[in-house]
């Protein structure tokens, strides 16, 4: 799947940097001991954090078949599952399907036990929001300089700032490890102490930081922490760059906890499937749709609305990093639905104390901007919401977070949606109305956002493939070291609209073949590989192309690529067996869609 919660929302994941690259950046960090930069801390984002499963002396906790534990979620071995999902389901879920009825709910118990205790059993949380078991994040209590050599790479790993950590020195660069299921105010109180930490260990009297997706929510927890104690963060905190970030948490979570998952009839037996599976597995989408109907209907919509309840009731419910995820317009209905019980009184007043921060966030960033902290904001946008809830196709998004809570209040209505027609810009922010800050589609005003001045878009780039735009981390790396860099319109290779891209295939195949020795092919292979070539190095040194042009550049570089080792160009389409069964399951599927709407066979058989 290229869209799941599995692969959990990761954003800006790359390359591990070589040992060379190590070298190289370590030894920048000493060329630069006179310049003055200041030291930037970067809060990852969802499940980007090394955590671990330990037991109770400390040990990191095995498998039955001896391996460690997975993060986030700490799966036990399949052949363990496997035998779980038999035991409680087996019989329930072979009744429902002999009877065509889900008696006493017996089979959407099952389902949604077992997939509750596989997905949260490891990671559930306590009353007073704290971990069952022995979850914990490796931290980083000093520079990335200072770190062992896989601590280093892991981080390095999670936030390929390369450009920044060469000119500033791996020891200015500081990595905050977290618990992505954990407790939210420990967290930001661990984050703050980590900002002193960098300040001591550097001499440097503030910090930057860059909250990434996830990081967002921290960083309003940690404005709140610093109302609280009676402390200005502007004594701290010089730049803050948000990268893609849950400022208003994402819709995703919101429609989750407040109305389930999607589940009606369009999107149930419809365009679900195919939205979350890669295109050659399109078949496999349609045939998924059809084997639902083997069960009820109202049967699959009692086991999902159960599985989700149960998941979050029993699990996820004192997580306060997640309810810190869910938008501040959908709080009080969630809070109220799954925190009304007394003994659910001391989560209700963390996650109470963050949607205070939640709600007053956008003041926070504005008084402290007037204290003189500079900030700048990244947003990815114009990519439909995961086909999983009801916001999906009415909001802009990038495929995780909706627009209005990455941009800070940029005004949107849908993806490929225009603004009205005879709209004018607001300028609500805007320092200058000469400025333009409608996006070259129309469907975006920048000027409502609260940074509207130094908020930069990249339309068409999906949330999970952030950290492989490189110009996104270039531009990162550039506003965490360049003071002079101060807003949008300061440097034309960095646009306030942009366009999204995915620079690691193209990168990846210009470094295999850049230095091929070609002397032994054909003239017209020759010509046609240094073309190629050349296209690549020019669409990777812009910082400024439409997707299409660089995507169609990549293709060009790997056709001529295929052709030199196999003789032949690429054959990309499916197989004739495939297309034809792709064709048959898609047919039946939506004749099924269309004649039937979401009934089960026997609901038809029957006239349910």
């Amino acid at each position: 799947m290229k869209k799941t919660f599995r692969r959990s929302l990761a954003i800006l994941l790359s390359a591990v940097l070589l040992l060379s690259g190590q070298m190289m950046l370590l030894g920048a960090a000493e060329e630069n001991l006179e310049a003055q930069y200041y030291p930037s801390i970067v809060i990852p984002g969802v499940f980007q954090s090394d955590v671990r499963l330990y037991d109770e002396d400390g040990n990191e906790m095995l498998r039955s078949d001896g391996t460690p534990y997975d993060k986030p979620f700490y799966l036990d071995a399949t052949s363990d599952i496997v035998k779980t999902a038999l035991k409680e389901g087996l019989l329930p879920i072979g009744k429902m399907l002999l009877l065509q009825k889900d008696k006493d709910a017996a089979a959407a118990h099952a389902v949604a036990s077992v997939l509750g205790e596989v997905l949260g059993g490891r990671v559930k949380s306590d009353s007073e929001g704290n971990f069952v078991y022995n979850v914990k994040a490796v931290k980083y209590n000093t520079s990335l300089a200072n770190l062992p050599a896989y601590d280093r790479e892991y981080a390095l790993d999670q936030i390929p700032l390369r450009d920044f950590a060469a000119k500033a020195g791996l020891d200015h660069l500081y990595f905050f490890s977290y618990e992505s299921f954990g407790n939210l105010y420990e967290i930001a109180g661990e984050l703050y102490d980590l900002i002193q930490i960098a300040k001591e260990e550097t001499g440097s009297p503030k910090v930057n930081l860059a909250p990434i997706s996830q990081g967002g929510s921290l960083f309003n927890a940690l404005m709140q922490l610093y109302k609280d104690r009676g402390l200005n963060i502007a004594d701290d905190i010089h730049r803050v760059v948000l990268v893609v970030p849950a400022a208003d948490g994402t819709a995703i979570l919101g429609d989750i906890y407040h109305y389930g998952l999607l589940d009606d009839d369009g999107a149930l037996y419809g365009y679900m499937f195919p939205s979350l599976l890669d295109d050659d597995q399109e078949w496999l989408s349609y045939l998924i749709t059809l084997i639902l109907r083997y069960i009820p209907n109202a049967d699959v919509n009692n086991i999902l609305d159960m599985a989700v309840d149960v998941l979050i009731e029993d699990y996820l419910e004192n997580s306060t990093c997640m309810w810190a995820l869910i938008p501040s317009k959908d709080y009080p209905a969630a809070r109220d639905k799954y925190l009304s019980d007394p003994e659910d009184a001391l989560i209700r007043e963390q996650t109470d104390w963050y949607y205070n921060a939640q709600l007053n966030h956008r003041d926070y960033i504005l008084e402290a901007q007037a204290a003189g902290v500079d900030f700048f904001d990244i947003v990815d946008y114009n990519v439909s919401l995961y086909h999983i809830c009801d916001s999906w196709d009415k909001v802009n998004a990038d495929g995780v977070i909706h627009t209005d809570s990455e941009s800070l209040g940029a005004t949107s209505y849908g993806v490929d949606v225009k603004l009205p027609e005879g709209y004018t810009q607001a300028n609500t922010y805007c320092t200058d109305p000469a400025h333009n800050h409608i996006d070259p589609l129309g469907v975006l005003d920048a000027s409502t956002g609260i940074l509207c001045e130094t908020t930069f878009y990249f339309c068409g780039q999906h949330h999970e493939s952030t950290a492989r735009n490189e110009v996104i981390i270039g531009l990162a790396s550039r506003l965490l070291y360049d003071d002079a860099f101060c807003d949008v319109h300061y440097d034309p290779a960095y646009p306030q609209f942009n366009y999204g891209r995915d620079s690691r295939k193209l990168k990846n195949l210009y470094n295999q073949w850049k230095d091929y020795d070609a002397s032994a092919l054909p003239a017209d292979q020759q010509a046609a590989l240094a073309e190629a070539l050349r296209d690549a190095a020019a669409a990777m040194d812009s910082t400024v192309m439409p997707q299409e042009e660089f995507d169609a550049v990549c293709d060009r570089l790997y056709t001529v690529a295929y052709e030199i080792e196999n003789g032949s160009a690429p054959d990309i389409s499916q197989s004739k067996f495939m297309q034809a069964l792709t064709k048959i399951f898609r047919f039946f599927s939506e004749f099924m869609l269309k004649y039937f709407g979401g009934k089960g066979y026997s609901d038809i058989l029957f006239g349910r």
